[in-house]
């Protein structure tokens, strides 16, 4: 029993060493701080953007403003608390005046939630509703 373990500390002593050079070391480092440096930024990016934009939601008409109403309306605090409030919900969508407007409230609900606004109007309606608030957005001119 002890004759394979023997062999196998052998082997382990004989195997060859890898070596990784000064230059590639350096590039490596280099590489992983360019790396965190870029993601770094990219997050404080987005926190700046995101804070612009919760400080222009007060604005009454502004996109960011009715953005947070929309995120309102998908977080609707109902007594069960879960559900969309699909009223608020269109509402909110038939207040928004122009596609250009439309477009910008895309644009503010992307940096407030970091995500979609038509793909989350998917996940949250059902079908009839989904085709009822795409009605609403391309009504728009």
């Amino acid at each position: 029993m002890a004759l394979p373990a023997a062999l196998a500390v052998q082997a382990i002593k004989k195997r060859s060493k890898v070596t990784v050079g000064r230059k590639t070391t350096n590039i490596l480092l280099a590489t992983g701080l360019g790396v965190a440096a870029f993601w770094g930024v990219r997050a404080l990016w987005r926190r700046f953007k995101r804070d612009i934009r919760e400080g222009q939601a007060l604005n009454e008409g502004n996109p960011a403003n009715f953005a947070i109403r929309l995120v309102m309306a998908f977080e609707n605090d109902n007594a069960f608390g879960w559900g969309t409030d699909e009223e608020t919900l269109f509402r909110t969508l038939e207040q928004i005046p122009t596609a250009s407007m439309m477009r910008k409230v895309q644009r503010a609900y992307r940096d407030l939630e970091g995500r979609n606004l038509a793909a989350d109007l998917q996940s949250e309606l059902t079908t009839e509703e989904f085709a009822i608030a795409n009605e609403i957005i391309n009504s728009k001119r």
